[in-house]
């Protein structure tokens, strides 16, 4: 039976879902252009729902009508991150499509940049022509608006749902499921699986080095590929125990439905493996407890790109800042009535300012329940710094330890829930002046009642935003000597936030200088 659509539904989304769904695999095709849903997903920047098929192990190189492939169209459309993930997981560089374009002459065609770079160190091709003799060195210049689909954010859950449901075991993540993972043991995995599971970056500067970062004490700290299930379930188990602690039935801050809703769909194993595996970089710390066996300790994910952004208001993972504009649809309803905009319900800093400039995103930043008071959350960050930031190991003329990626921009950014800005600053993390977001409670979109454990009494808005400093922190603070991300024209604005009724916060926003 069709899938239900709002008013105005995206054609071709309305398409892809009635097909996965009548189909029941994955290797379909939509009716203009022959096209793939992976051709189609990138070159409208549908970037969750191309990611999940890429996982899902559709054909990489499949074509469409007129010989373009999803690295040919991601080249064309200036899609810089897919074309960076379908590079690394196989796609081929060089094919051309039936004008002879490849994807280094339509990027460098289409002005990309970026992609040209990347495909460069990919090693493209430089010698191949079009059919009318363009090439690299003479490609013409085309400069062209990207496209940009209808954006329908409850339809492109259930075609990503749809794809999960029609993926056929050729890759391993598959096997995981979305569950709230609060087995204990399941932090324990085999040496063996760890050390097989560290990813290796050809582009190294120590290409001979281990793929980790021995420590003392039997420890070692490593970026992991988070789609092997061992690891998914293992990271999975440190995150869902850990977000166990805020649920506001047991003296945190956040509704037990929403923690729920988190442990399951983004830090499950399934979430872990999934989600933002291809755009973050999953460190883990751990220690060996046997001949063969490790415990893991704590993890950290942080952005491959400073371009990232793994979330944005609940609807949007793996974005750009960069093209935060083009890819989200900030006049969406909310609902079926069109007065009513989802991105009403919110007070950010604007688009442009919203992340620092330079500044990896991070998120997933916890120790198990077992380690804590261990100081191992400063440990983690101190040997991340010691061992992955570039900066830091030109300025100190530190050698590289291992055949890993280097973290290139100058520190770590975090959206943080309210509670965790203390704990961010006592590891050395600032805040950043003027960013602070807010949810804006609407007759149309009550918020949830926030009531004292002790005695059952609401909550207020604003008492709320006292209890987590508010307006006193931003009127009692000057901004961090050194840095120009503060957004200080927009304090007056949160500091009436604050004072609203109507506004509740919702994240801080924390710094950590690599240098």
């Amino acid at each position: 039976m069709p899938a239900p659509q709002a008013p105005h539904a995206p054609a071709k989304l309305v398409e892809v879902l009635e097909k996965l769904q009548q189909c029941k695999r994955l290797d379909i095709r939509l009716e203009e252009r022959d096209e793939t849903p992976l051709i189609w997903a990138v070159s409208e920047n549908y970037h969750d729902i191309a990611v999940t098929l890429i996982e899902a192990g559709v054909d990489l190189n499949a074509r469409n009508v007129d010989g373009n492939t999803a690295l040919l169209r991601a080249a064309c459309e200036g899609r810089a991150e897919l074309a960076s993930v379908l590079l690394r997981v196989g796609a081929h560089r060089d094919l051309q499509n039936h004008d002879g374009y490849s994807a280094l002459v339509l990027a460098k065609r289409r002005g990309h940049r970026e992609i040209v770079d990347m495909l460069l160190a990919a090693g493209a091709d430089r010698s191949l022509r079009t059919a009318a003799g363009a090439g690299f060195e003479a490609p013409g210049h085309s400069p062209k608006v990207s496209l940009r689909g209808g954006r329908d954010a409850r339809l492109e859950r259930q075609v990503i749902d749809a794809i999960s449901r029609c993926r056929d075991g050729r890759m391993e993540g598959r096997t995981l499921d979305k569950y709230i993972n609060l087995d204990a043991d399941d932090r324990f995995v085999s040496t063996r699986i760890l050390r097989g599971a560290y990813v290796r970056h050809e582009a190294s500067r120590s290409p001979a080095a281990p793929p980790y970062v021995p420590l003392e004490d039997g420890m070692e700290l490593g970026i992991v590929s988070s789609a092997v299930p061992e690891i998914a379930r293992a990271v999975s188990c440190l995150l869902c125990r850990s977000l166990e602690d805020a649920r506001l039935d047991r003296g945190g801050h956040v509704p037990p439905q929403v923690v729920e809703r988190v442990q399951r769909e983004i830090i499950s194993p399934y979430g872990v493996a999934h989600l933002w595996g291809i755009t973050g970089h999953r460190f883990v710390l751990s220690r060996a407890v046997g001949a063969d066996r490790s415990e893991l300790l704590g993890t950290l994910l942080v952005g491959r790109s400073k371009d990232t952004i793994f979330f944005f208001t609940g609807r949007y993972n793996n974005l750009r800042h960069s093209t935060l504009r083009e890819t989200v649809d900030f006049e969406q309803p909310d609902g079926d009535d069109a007065a009513h905009k989802w991105f009403d319900r919110f007070a950010f800093p604007e688009i442009e300012r919203f992340k620092p400039r330079a500044y990896h995103h991070i998120a997933n930043f916890v120790v198990a329940k077992e380690c804590r008071g261990r100081s191992l959350s400063r440990f983690i960050l101190a040997k991340i710094v010691e061992n992955y930031a570039r900066d830091h190991l030109d300025a100190h003329q530190r050698p590289v330890k291992h055949s890993q990626y280097l973290l290139c921009g100058r520190g770590l950014w975090q959206i943080g829930d309210p509670p965790w800005l203390e704990r961010m600053e006592r590891l050395g993390f600032y805040a950043r002046q003027g960013a602070e977001s807010f949810f804006i409670e609407r007759d149309w979109a009550p918020l949830p009642e926030m009531r004292r454990p002790e005695s059952g009494e609401v909550i207020s808005n604003v008492d709320y935003n006292r209890s987590f400093g508010l307006p006193d922190r931003v009127l009692a603070s000057t901004p961090r000597a050194g840095s120009n991300e503060h957004l200080a024209d927009r304090v007056p604005e949160v500091l009436r936030l604050s004072r609203d009724p109507a506004a509740k916060l919702q994240y801080f926003q924390a710094m950590f200088d690599f240098t």
